[in-house]
């Protein structure tokens, strides 16, 4: 059932984290409208006895066990992405005080239902493409359910607060709504995804602070501006900053050629020795070499070509994202998750390599990394990779 609806159920133990950072809200009634097994249900009844308590879940067998076992949460079975739905729900119960859930991680076709609730907020900009973040249209439903002043908690994927795509919606979400907070939440926390995760709370109100806040787990708190949350809203990139506030040069200013490689799918024509992807990279391998001593053979993707001594980072993938080598001997046409630095001076490319092998430069890549599924890290993140020559001068 979780692969049918691409469920991803809430662990006890962050249903209460969300709840517990609601300690000075007294809300009267409670909805989730994506609400699983209903652990975040469950969670606030532990801590408001009082409320009235609902639920919706597109999975029937979700509703059937919660009303089986807490007969005092009323639920629906409605499909939240159709406008219908929320009609049908608020005929009934009108407003909420708070809403709370952890929508699905998927994006969904942009049909007429969505297009219809895109306009009701003005965001017909959003139209560019044929498909949505699903947690878009979730957010958007549950502002209509919400009282004026009443509050949203949700766990969201990292790409609402670091994918370019989003931007228009975060700032839309930053100038009608008080965010209160941004808690970015540990790694695997889900079972069966690596999805990276965050828990944002924010009121249904216009906004009176100018800045965010913004947590992680046993961290000091970083609030940043309007401007820097609309780029993006992610603890661990804004922290990698902070680490690396001293470096004086970024690659994008050092005399480096960078570039990434070309769609797999393409390099039909190019045998796998030839060839340097990911899966290259497994059991931490560094140096690659081929027996290749022109370009001839491969010379028809000459412009993706990475050569001796150039440096090839892996750009995408959950479990190799980051891994640095370099090129040995030999020539190799490189796919579109390989990224490659050529450097002609010897003593600038050992200080780059060394950099982005480093504990700190690992954790840099890993801050600026986006996605959901398959984490990636574009290339106009890659060159702002702080590189600091003074330091690493001796090297």
């Amino acid at each position: 059932m979780r692969q049918k609806y691409q469920q991803f159920f809430t662990p006890k133990k962050y249903s209460q984290v969300i709840i517990n950072l609601l300690d000075d809200f007294r809300p009267n009634k409670i909805i989730d409208l994506a609400m699983g097994e209903g652990s975040l249900l469950i969670e606030a009844q532990e801590k408001w006895t009082e409320a009235q308590y609902y639920g919706n879940d597109i999975d029937k067998k979700c509703c059937k066990k919660l009303e089986e076992n807490y007969n005092d949460i009323h639920t629906f079975n409605y499909d939240i992405f159709l406008n219908s739905s929320m009609v049908n729900i608020k005929k009934e119960i009108d407003s909420v005080d708070l809403c709370i859930g952890n929508p699905p991680f998927y994006k969904i076709i942009l049909d007429d239902e969505i297009k219809i609730l895109l306009k009701e907020f003005n965001l017909q900009h959003l139209y560019n493409s044929e498909h949505i973040s699903s947690e878009v249209p979730f957010i958007l439903q549950c502002f209509k359910i919400l009282k004026e002043n009443g509050v949203l908690a949700l766990i969201l994927p990292d790409g609402f607060f670091t994918n370019n795509c989003l931007k228009s919606f975060r700032k839309f979400i930053l100038s009608n709504y008080q965010i209160d907070k941004v808690l970015e939440l540990p790694a695997n926390i889900f079972e069966h995804t690596k999805a990276k995760t965050h828990i944002i709370i924010l009121e249904n109100r216009k906004p009176t602070d100018a800045f965010v806040n913004l947590y992680a787990y046993n961290e000091n708190c970083i609030t940043i501006d309007k401007d820097e949350a609309i780029k993006r809203m992610d603890y661990s990139f804004y922290k990698s900053i902070d680490n690396f506030h001293d470096e004086i040069n970024t690659l994008e200013n050092l005399d480096i050629e960078l570039f990434r490689g070309r769609p797999k799918y393409k390099l039909d024509d190019i045998e796998k020795i030839h060839m340097l992807h990911s899966t290259n990279f497994k059991l931490r391998k560094e140096v690659f070499s081929n027996r290749l001593k022109s370009i001839n053979k491969i010379k028809r993707h000459e412009d993706k070509i990475a050569q001796k001594d150039d440096i090839v980072i892996v750009r995408v993938g959950s479990s190799c994202l980051g891994n640095v080598g370099i090129v040995e001997k030999g020539y190799f046409v490189v796919t579109d998750c390989i990224f490659v630095i050529r450097i002609k001076d010897k003593n600038l490319r050992n200080i780059v390599y060394l950099s982005l092998k480093s504990e700190m430069g690992q954790r840099w890549i890993q801050s600026h990394a986006k996605g959901v599924a398959a984490r990636h890290i574009t290339l106009e993140e890659i060159t702002k990779f702080p590189i600091n020559i003074k330091a690493n001068n001796g090297v």
